[in-house]
C-alpha cells in the first residue's frame, strides 16, 4: 500500500467516529509514528510503499482506534509540558488543562527565593502517569518531589516515566481516602492534586474512548460526592502541609466554587479560582494560614 493511500484510507475509516479535522489529525499522527516521517516528508515520499511491518502496524492501529481506544494509548505516549510521557490503560491521559495547572504553579514559584540551604518539598496526590510531579521537578530540580497514588500499576508506569525523563521522584503507594496522616511522609511546602471528581451518573455524557478505556479509578468519585477527594486531601494537608504552604487543585468548572469554599473553611487564605484557556473555572489554590505546622 502506498503512503498516500494508507493515509486517505485511514482517515476515511475513522470518519464515522471523528469529524473530518480530527480524523485527519489522528491519521497524520499514526502515519508519522509508522513511517518516522513528518507530514511534509510524507508528501515528498507519497508514492513510497509501506513494508510488511509498517502495514501490520497500520492495520493494528486502525482496528484499535475503530474500537474506541484513544490515540495516545494506541501510540503508547503523549506529550505534556514539552516532554514525551508513556501512557496506557493504567493511567489517565494527561489533559491540556493539567498543563495549565503546572504552568500556574511554575509562574508563582519561578520568582520565589527560598532561604539558602533550604530544600523545598512538594507532593503530587493521585499522580497517575507522574506528569505533574515530573514536569515540576524538571522546572525546579532543586525541589524534593514526592508523589503518591493508590494504584500500584500507575506508580510503576510513573516510575518508568521518571527514569526515562531523568527526574528522581519519591513514590508512595497510598489511598488518600483511608489515610489522613501518613507517618512516613514529611511535611510539604506545596501539595498539588488533580483528583477524581466525576459522579458515576455522568458516565452517559462521556465518550466511549474515555468510558471504555481510561481508568475509572482516576475519573470517578466512589460516592455521590464530587468533593470526596478534595475533602480528604484538605484533611491530609492539616497533617502534612506547612503553614504558609500552598494547596493547588485542578477541578471541574462546576465544582471550583465549592472547592474554594472548602479551603476557606479550613484555615486557608488567599484562596483563588483561576480560569483555563477556555474561560472555565479550573484551578483553585490557597495558602495555609499561620507560620508553623
Amino acid at each position: 500500500m502506498l503512503i498516500k493511500e494508507a493515509h486517505h484510507q485511514f482517515q476515511r475509516e475513522l470518519s464515522t467516529l471523528y469529524d473530518q479535522r480530527e480524523a485527519s489529525s489522528i491519521a497524520d499522527a499514526v502515519m508519522e509514528e509508522i513511517t518516522g516521517w513528518s507530514r511534509s516528508q510524507r508528501i515528498v515520499h507519497f508514492d513510497a510503499v509501506l513494508d510488511a511491518v509498517q502495514l501490520e502496524k497500520w492495520e493494528t492501529s486502525l482496528e484499535e482506534l475503530k474500537s474506541g481506544r484513544p490515540l495516545q494509548y494506541v501510540l503508547g505516549y503523549t506529550w505534556f509540558s514539552g516532554m514525551k510521557f508513556h501512557v496506557d490503560e493504567r493511567v489517565l491521559i494527561p489533559r491540556p488543562e493539567t498543563e495549565e495547572l503546572v504552568q500556574s504553579i511554575s509562574n508563582q514559584y519561578m520568582s520565589l527565593h527560598w532561604e539558602k540551604g533550604y530544600t523545598p518539598r512538594m507532593l503530587d496526590i493521585g499522580t497517575g502517569s507522574g506528569c505533574i510531579a515530573i514536569a515540576l521537578k524538571k522546572r525546579f530540580p532543586e525541589w524534593e518531589v514526592h508523589a503518591l497514588d493508590k494504584s500500584t500499576t500507575a506508580l510503576a508506569l510513573a516510575s518508568e516515566n521518571s527514569i526515562l525523563l531523568n527526574t528522581p521522584i519519591h513514590w508512595h503507594e497510598t489511598d488518600i481516602l483511608r489515610e489522613a496522616k501518613i507517618d512516613h511522609l514529611p511535611s510539604f511546602d506545596l501539595i498539588v492534586s488533580n483528583p477524581p471528581y466525576i459522579l458515576p451518573a455522568e458516565q452517559k455524557e462521556m465518550s466511549i474512548q474515555v468510558i471504555d478505556h481510561e481508568p475509572h479509578l482516576a475519573l470517578f468519585t466512589q460516592e455521590n460526592d464530587p468533593l470526596q477527594f478534595y475533602k480528604a486531601i484538605v484533611e491530609f494537608s492539616h497533617h502534612h502541609l506547612l503553614r504558609g504552604g500552598y494547596l493547588w487543585f485542578e477541578t471541574h468548572m462546576d465544582h471550583a466554587g465549592k472547592v474554594a469554599a472548602l479551603l476557606e473553611e479550613h484555615e486557608f487564605e488567599k484562596v483563588r479560582i483561576k480560569q483555563d484557556m477556555q474561560g472555565r473555572d479550573r484551578i483553585v489554590h490557597g495558602k495555609r494560614s499561620g507560620t508553623s505546622l
